[in-house]
């Protein structure tokens, strides 16, 4: 073990002792003191530098030197009593001797009754080493010595629940309850217990009532929580969500509800806590956990709650792209055009390329670009730039392809692969496009399917091709998915795949059609596995488990090493005890 790693042990180990003290023992152990107690600080600097060299016995005589002189009647030192205790409990442990802390805190105890270091290191070897009739008795000491502290009860209930033992625990804890009163101090370890009994609604209470007073117990709440069965979560829902309406149990709420994939849910948790700068806080941290989420419209929501309380021009920002991102190309731009701080300068960088890219998503290419003339003065060479890609979409987006390469004309975008590649591709230039696609850095579903086309066919020049790829561009799905079966005749070894993602681009009944030509026609091709599986899922959704299963264990059966079989498997054994008494293993072709 290391210097370092040592001194991060003993540091956790110390977490009782305040730092302020800590500090002050390690200066006594590098730098002697002109006091009388140097030998006390030079035991400490000994048995700290052997054990952070592994000489566990060096350690531990210098420690029982420390805590010698630290008792000294009249002299006593607690700080250095509760440092050298826990460096014999490191040591002895690391040694296998962890009994041997018995007796010395016994004799710490008689002259030391409500030291909650000693006492805390007593109950924690009795009960680690099994001797549970004498941790029993050391809690009854420590609790009657200790009056209406909760610290007996919340050290020997937390050992008790760490070894599993819930049955004990509780009997604490409703000892506790009864000699100090419910909650209080103890609601985070009866929280515990109710989880670890299994009773989740109570358990939701007792971190209802800690979180008053120990609000950092809200990630321990969460962990504990969130392991809840489906059934029991809406007791769970029901405590959280009590009146009144506080900041604590709701952000744990709306933090399990992300957790069990439910956003729309977590954000109601958190939107109706009253407005101030601390709900401010937490919405912007919902707001972060939801982008990473990708739950983009409670983000948009969360955000412009922020920006509504805040009106921060970071807020806005976030809100209008979270809109975007959610497909609400509408409610992005009116977001970003709303006024807010900043200068014109500061917003335009921020807020126009979500404008111009909400502007292509609804197709007014042309309204794009008069933004981008009207705000010119207002961009920098690098923000101008930054207006291409998105004016290009929009251009795209509306169909107009030779507006599409003019925006592209004197931007960085006449060496970008991808871009280059895309619009090669809508010209019907196959070879450019080809060359140019396979070297983009993204790698988006719609490349990964053109790329897979342009590999396996030898054509150059395709303007139909080019066509049908325009149409998915301009969101005309029943367009490009026409355009695909048509040209599925001409273009040879890339047919299945141009109907596997006509089939992908067509209702229930038109991908049936393609599916099941793709198995009859291709059936050694990749997309036939591909075309058994989505059509087996097909039938499910309809209802036809039979079908359903036919064409999964199909897949199963001519497919086997397929990288879709494993999930074929799945869908099979999910199915398991709806499966009619006989199958055909046969696809009619």
């Amino acid at each position: 073990m290391t210097t370092l790693s040592r001194s991060l042990l003993v540091a956790l180990s110390l977490a009782s002792l305040s730092a302020a003290t800590v500090a002050v023992a390690r200066a006594q152990a590098v730098v002697r003191p002109p006091d009388t107690r140097v030998d006390t600080a030079d035991a400490l600097g000994t048995a700290l530098d052997a054990e952070d060299k592994g000489d566990m016995k060096t350690a531990a005589l210098a420690y029982r030197a420390v805590l010698q002189r630290a008792l000294i009647p009249g002299n006593a030192d607690g700080d250095k009593v509760a440092l050298s205790l826990l460096g014999l409990e490191r040591v002895w442990a690391e040694l296998g001797m962890r009994d041997s802390i018995i007796p010395v805190v016994q004799r710490v105890v008689q002259l030391r009754p409500t030291d909650p270091v000693a006492r805390s290191i007593q109950l924690r070897a009795l009960v680690g080493i099994g001797r549970d009739e004498e941790a029993r008795i050391a809690f009854t000491s420590w609790r009657r010595a200790a009056g209406n502290d909760g610290a007996p009860f919340r050290e020997y209930a937390r050992l008790l629940l760490q070894q599993g033992r819930a049955q004990a625990a509780d009997s604490v804890l409703s000892e506790a309850g009864r000699l100090l009163g419910s909650g209080g101090a103890l609601s985070g370890e009866v929280a515990q217990l109710h989880v670890a009994l299994g009773r989740w609604n109570a358990a939701a209470v007792a971190f209802r009532d800690a979180l008053r007073d120990e609000p950092y117990l809200e990630t321990s709440a969460m962990f504990a929580l969130n392991r809840a069965p489906a059934p029991a979560r809406d007791s769970i829902r029901t405590v959280l969500l009590a009146e009144p309406a506080l900041l604590a149990p709701r952000r744990l709420l709306s933090v399990l509800e992300l957790a069990w994939g439910e956003p729309r849910r977590a954000w109601f948790a958190l939107s109706s806590v009253k407005a101030d700068d601390s709900t401010s806080a937490a919405w912007r941290a919902f707001g972060e956990r939801a982008e990473l989420a990708q739950s983009w419209l409670v983000a948009r929501d969360a955000w412009s709650a922020v920006f509504e309380k805040r009106g921060d021009l970071e807020a806005q920002q976030r809100a209008a792209q979270a809109a975007l991102n959610a497909g609400d190309a509408n409610g992005a731009l009116q977001l970003a055009s709303r006024k807010g701080p900043g200068t014109d300068a500061v917003r335009a960088r921020a807020l126009l390329p979500i404008e111009i890219a909400a502007l292509g998503e609804l197709g007014r290419a042309s309204d794009a670009q008069q933004r981008i003339e009207a705000s010119g003065k207002l961009l920098d060479e690098t923000a101008r730039s930054a207006m291409a890609r998105p004016l290009v979409s929009a251009y795209l987006r509306a169909g107009d392809l030779a507006r599409a390469k003019e925006a592209v004309k004197g931007t960085d975008l006449e060496d970008d692969d991808e871009t280059v590649g895309w619009l090669a591709l809508y010209d019907g230039d196959l070879a450019i496009a080809r060359k140019r696609l396979v070297r983009a850095a993204t790698q988006r579903g719609e490349l990964v399917d053109a790329l897979g086309i342009l590999a396996r066919t030898r054509v150059d020049q395709s303007p139909g091709l080019g066509a049908a790829f325009l149409a998915l561009a301009r969101r005309d799905s029943a367009g490009a998915a026409a355009r695909f079966i048509a040209l599925s005749d001409s273009v040879g070894p890339a047919a299945p795949a141009l109907l596997s993602l006509a089939a992908r681009l067509s209702p229930r009944v038109g991908a049936m059609t393609l599916w099941d030509r793709i198995i009859a026609t291709w059936p050694k091709s990749p997309e036939a596995a591909e075309a058994l599986l989505a059509s087996a899922r097909a039938l499910l959704a309809a209802g036809d488990k039979a079908g359903a299963i036919t064409r999964f264990e199909t897949l199963l059966v001519d497919y086997p090493t397929s990288a879709l079989a494993p999930q074929a498997r799945r869908e099979l054994e999910r199915m398991k005890g709806q499966v009619p008494p006989a199958v055909s293993l046969s696809v009619t072709r």
